[in-house]
């Protein structure tokens, strides 16, 4: 048997997650159409497009939210499209949401607890609370980790689930508007503590985002979704200055 070329192995290693040709549809309608792209290995992949364009829709189907309605979503080289979202937690498919999803009844350290027993099972590592721990300490909470979630702000609402999802052991993380309703020193705040645990744990971060300069300072590459397809994939730099992402979506107002 032939072995394949270097260069093609290479590139099939570097993927973490593929879609080929997916589709979903809700009655008439085609939220995401014929959607083929690859997520690789380590990189900060960005999602934009206008609204209604699919973003929330793309998150869904690949962390198992919802169904898919053809197609084929593989990650780390098992089709993972037919599993419930808790089997896909479980191979390190974690994901946040634009309002935060927290235990308002627990104390912060302990929501990050369940995240670490929902993704890896009940003190499946030997260091559970040393674990626990790194997370609080690396999304900057652990000086509030004993203290009871309901008095809690929004930005540090969204740290406490961000650190749930961490603390699953994740290999990619899906973060779903993490920037929206913060003000501008939150914004600089979040995206320094992205890039953090990004060159410190080595994740791989789909993040959709409308705050596009937030989103381009971020990422190596960003997809562009308009009516439920891929308009465009590419370096920040390219897809700011492609004419058909401006028209469409960002508008000459936003390019500022």
């Amino acid at each position: 048997m032939n072995k394949p070329a270097p260069n093609t192995a290479t590139r099939h290693d570097d993927h973490l997650m593929s879609l080929d040709r997916v589709h979903r549809t809700f009655g008439a309608l085609r939220a995401l159409d014929d959607v083929s792209f690859d997520i690789r290995r380590g990189e900060v992949l960005g999602v934009a497009g206008p609204n209604g364009a699919g973003k929330t829709t793309l998150m869904n189907i690949c962390t198992g939210a919802l169904p898919i309605t053809s197609g084929q979503i593989v990650f780390e080289g098992h089709r993972v499209d037919r599993m419930p979202p808790y089997r896909r937690c479980q191979m390190g498919i974690a994901r946040t949401f634009q309002i935060p999803h927290i235990f308002s009844s627990m104390s912060v350290r302990e929501n990050v607890a369940l995240g670490a027993d929902f993704g890896q099972g009940p003190r499946a590592h030997g260091d559970h609370d040393t674990h626990i721990s790194n997370v609080l300490e690396i999304t900057g909470l652990s000086n509030q980790a004993n203290a009871p979630v309901t008095a809690a702000n929004l930005i540090t609402r969204k740290r406490i689930m961000l650190a749930a999802a961490l603390a699953t052991r994740p290999r990619v993380i899906f973060l779903d508007e993490p920037m929206a309703g913060l003000n501008h020193d939150e914004v600089e705040s979040f995206v320094e503590l992205f890039r953090d645990l990004h060159n410190a744990l080595d994740l791989t971060l789909v993040i959709v985002e409308h705050k596009i300069r937030a989103l381009a300072a971020l990422s190596q590459r960003i997809l562009i979704l308009n009516f439920g397809s891929v308009l465009t994939i590419d370096t920040p730099e390219k897809v700011l200055a492609d004419k058909a992402v401006i028209d469409i979506y960002l508008g000459t107002q936003n390019l500022a």
